[in-house]
């Protein structure tokens, strides 16, 4: 029993100093990020959006959401609803539509409100 301690003590900081010389060595296999090696160890989730000069995204990066501006329930929905008509109007406006180009896709009640808005909004 006596020789059984200091024999467990020895076999344990032998098992401790070779784990600690175990873990001092990097491993030649991995392959390590240049983020991870330039101190971001911390991974970023989302991304952020670079605008140009004039505060607008790159071409690139535009949405396209709502490609389909010209649907007929919108357009049912813009007859009955003014204020979703005003919405979609702005829309209109904002991805250049011009009102003589679209007189043929709207119904005309839509073009004539559609022209007096841009008469009004440029």
């Amino acid at each position: 029993m006596r020789l059984f301690n200091p024999t467990l003590v020895v076999l344990a900081a032998a098992l401790l100093a070779s784990g600690a010389a175990v873990s001092s060595v990097s491993n030649a296999d991995v392959v390590h990020s240049s983020d991870v090696l330039a101190g971001m160890d911390k991974r970023i989730l989302r991304g952020h959006h670079t605008t140009d000069d004039e505060g607008e995204l790159p071409e690139h990066d535009k949405e396209e959401r709502n490609y389909d501006l010209f649907a007929a329930l919108k357009l049912q929905k813009m007859q009955n609803d003014e204020i979703y008509r005003f919405k979609m109007f702005g829309r209109w406006k904002s991805h250049g539509h011009l009102p003589d180009a679209i007189r043929n896709d709207i119904p005309e009640s839509l073009f004539e409100k559609y022209s007096a808005y841009r008469r009004i909004h440029g």
